[in-house]
């Protein structure tokens, strides 16, 4: 059970430009305020627990085109786009931010929900990877809204865990610390104060992933 647990984090939030972007360009990604109508009518999941989290990911990967940003690293949030019928293209953090917030929709807390920077599952050196999470009543952690793979215990996450956030209040991010209590993140140059920029052209597939094998 431990190893789907987070590892502990450094005490002082740190600013993350992406997060900072979308909060001011969007609508709070952590409620449900202006999507539930149309996610009830829309006949999306109801509940709590891993179940209801598969369909959520199930859905939004069948109504999402693959596709990695170009230039600068921007993050979107594309509930409303697929609550209006709309097939949206977005990469791992428009996913993540996405499904995530649909299961605030389903009736997850929000601080049970939360956002994890992950290396990039193919190992491109500064690339780097963005998952979904959820904290179940017992503590133990589970990914989602990956597009490397489908929702699973985090003890089933390969690559290393780097930065983590919760939805309710998503532009304060934490580093996660090794077992020596170092930052995990302190190879990384300027960690402690930002997320690393992703290369101005992206390599394609370093975020976007693969969902071929993933669905439900």
């Amino acid at each position: 059970m431990a190893a789907d647990s987070l590892p502990d984090s450094t005490p002082l939030a740190m600013p993350v430009p992406q997060a900072t972007i979308m909060a001011r360009k969007h609508p709070p990604v952590g409620n449900c305020t202006a999507l539930q109508d149309a996610y009830l009518a829309a006949g999306w999941p109801r509940g709590y627990g891993i179940d209801t989290i598969k369909q959520i990911d199930s859905r939004v990967k069948q109504r999402m085109v693959l596709k990695n940003d170009v230039g600068l690293d921007v993050w979107t949030p594309l509930s409303a786009a697929i609550l209006s019928g709309k097939r949206p293209s977005g990469d791992c953090d428009d996913m993540s931010v996405t499904t995530a917030q649909f299961a605030i929709c389903a009736g997850m807390p929000a601080d049970r929900l939360g956002l994890l920077i992950t290396t990039s599952p193919k190992g491109g050196r500064g690339e780097l990877h963005m998952l979904a999470f959820y904290q179940d009543p017992t503590d133990r952690v589970w990914v989602f809204g990956d597009t490397f793979g489908r929702p699973r215990a985090l003890s089933r996450v390969g690559q290393d865990l780097l930065f983590f956030t919760h939805m309710d209040h998503v532009t304060k991010w934490f580093s996660l610390r090794g077992r020596d209590g170092a930052p995990l993140t302190s190879d990384i140059p300027g960690a402690t104060s930002a997320i690393p920029e992703l290369p101005d052209a992206p390599v394609y597939g370093s975020c976007a992933g693969s969902w071929s094998d993933a669905s439900n």
